[in-house]
């Protein structure tokens, strides 16, 4: 518990002036003032952060906490605990001096501030009570999202949009203009969801704001635009990849985010079956051969390829990558960054990147002939090459391959395996209702039945930690087809995909369905997640 001060504080010029250099510990030794270490632990104020904005906060470096039901000023040194008595007066009730570090307290703001509920609506009702500038809506820097005080109020609320979008863990906002209304939509867990709507009279003015964002021509509303910016959330970091496309009512929009800050999934996190990750652990340690992901935009090739690099990084190996966009800093990879506007495609790419001596390369995508054909030959002549490819499931991924243009002996000898995957949505732990005993044996399932015999053991119910949705997070279900001399004949002959899906079975291949049964079995998703992601063609 900490102390109460009653003695008041000395903020003379001279004392101000010796003390300011002083550490926190001993100015609370000179004070009689407390000290913490850290602030996470404590409840931030809410009359603080209703009253007053994180500029002020971010000014003083000081922060209102609540201890043990009392008021207290967190504060890196004297100028700060100055604010002491100011604060007192505002909030009008007693509130007591503390001390932390300046990096505590920075943590501890950004935190605070990033936990505030949507004030989307309130802005609305400012704009609708005081008017808004038009020509605010031109206005443009480097954002931070939290800092909304003295913002024209269209500019907070687009902030706001995009505040409560990074704060939900949405991956794309959409901006949808209806005929009386301006719909606004989050893309959450890979489903989207009805957020917020904006009046039809403000539409203009919004979607005016997200281009200049986005440093688009705002006069040009007859033809699609792509544009990106970068736009903080306190110590985060998200980048935006903004397209629009012009509609029968107007322009619209949709954002993409690509939160730098976000943690890294090592293969332990994707929720890989065990024998499938030992397989795929030892597939990635191969010196050379060509390894392909496989699924459809938003299936977490990326994450996944993310996490192989990062196991399989050394000091020994030169790793490289090309990628459109770069979404995570990988450190220790040399990381480029594709530019077709630029004449930089895979293609180009892939040419300069083998001239850098690499021992490991990372393709973002396989688009054509030449992209394929360069990483063929590149797992060939003694690299390790992975790529992504857009497919139902891995026995397509050969076949497409082929499609491509690429000679089937050159498929078969650098092709070591291709790994179909999917994300499912994750039952909310929190709320989720046991309903069944699981009856069969996921091992048993038959692929050519569908799923009709597998049973839910647990529903989704829907609480505050889910929004109401009974799912929360996501995972991955797999399926890995390691290409051996059967496999490596029915290429050489050009057989179907689903000839080489029948041999591979025969091999030991999982299905994804396969994979999403155990899943169910084990209460993770649902049925029906299961059967929207995959299907058995």
């Amino acid at each position: 518990m900490l102390p109460t001060v009653n003695s008041p504080i000395q903020t003379d010029p001279a004392t101000l002036t010796s003390l300011l250099s002083t550490s926190a510990e001993l100015l609370s030794v000179s004070l009689g003032v407390p000290v913490r270490k850290s602030l996470a632990e404590l409840t931030p104020s809410p009359d603080f952060i209703q009253r007053l904005g994180i500029a002020y906060a971010r000014q003083h470096r000081v922060l209102g906490v609540i201890v043990d039901g009392k008021t207290y000023l967190a504060a890196c040194d004297v100028t700060g605990l100055s604010q002491v008595d100011i604060l007192s007066r505002l909030l009008k009730q007693p509130v007591l001096p503390m001390l932390a570090s300046e990096s505590a307290i920075t943590t501890a703001i950004n935190a605070a501030y990033a936990d505030r509920s949507s004030q989307a609506q309130e802005v609305l009702r400012s704009i609708d009570s005081q008017g808004f500038d038009e020509n605010a809506a031109n206005w443009v820097s480097r954002e931070d999202l939290l800092e909304t005080d003295g913002r024209a109020p269209i500019i907070q609320l687009v902030n706001q949009l995009l505040f409560d979008a990074v704060k939900s863990g949405a991956s794309d906002i959409h901006i949808q203009p209806y005929e009386d209304r301006l719909m606004v939509r989050q893309r959450i867990d890979g489903v989207l969801l009805d957020s917020f709507e904006i009046p039809k009279r403000f539409q203009e003015e919004v979607l005016t704001r997200i281009k200049v964002l986005g440093e688009m021509n705002i006069a040009e509303k007859r033809l699609p635009q792509d544009g990106r910016a970068t736009v903080q959330l306190g110590d985060r970091v998200v980048d935006l990849r903004i397209a629009s496309l012009p509609t029968s009512h107007n322009e619209r929009i949709v954002i993409r985010f690509l939160d730098k800050s976000a943690r890294l999934y090592t293969l332990d996190d994707l929720g890989m079956p065990s024998t499938t990750l030992l397989v795929w652990q030892q597939l990635i340690r191969r010196d050379h051969g060509m390894i392909l992901v496989t699924g459809p935009t938003g299936s977490g090739k990326s994450t996944t390829l993310y996490g192989a690099l990062q196991e399989i990084n050394s000091k020994e190996a030169n790793i490289l990558t090309l990628e459109d966009p770069i979404e995570y800093q990988l450190d220790g990879i040399s990381q480029t960054q594709i530019n077709e506007k630029k004449g930089m495609t895979f293609a180009s790419g892939m040419r300069s990147v083998l001239r850098q001596d690499p021992d490991i390369i990372m393709v973002g995508e396989i688009r054509d002939r030449d992209t394929a054909n360069m990483a063929i030959q590149a797992s060939l002549t003694g690299h390790l090459v992975f790529s992504t490819l857009h497919t139902n499931d891995a026995s397509s991924a050969v076949t497409r391959l082929l499609d491509l243009g690429v000679e089937p002996y050159l498929v078969a000898s650098s092709l070591i395996a291709a790994l179909a995957q999917r994300l499912v949505r994750r039952l909310c732990p929190n709320c989720k209702k046991q309903v069944a005993e699981y009856a069969l044996d996921p091992s048993s399932y038959d692929p050519d039945s569908g799923m009709e015999t597998i049973r839910n053991t647990y529903e989704p119910v829907g609480c505050e930690k889910c929004r109401n949705t009974g799912f929360r997070g996501r995972i991955g279900i797999f399926e890995l087809l390691v290409v051996d001399d059967t496999c490596r004949d029915l290429v050489q002959g050009r057989r179907s995909a689903a000839e080489i899906r029948e041999a591979a079975i025969c091999s030991g291949l999982s299905l994804l369905r396969n994979d999403g049964a155990k899943k169910i079995h084990a209460g993770l998703t649902t049925r029906e997640e299961v059967l929207r992601v995959t299907s058995l063609a």
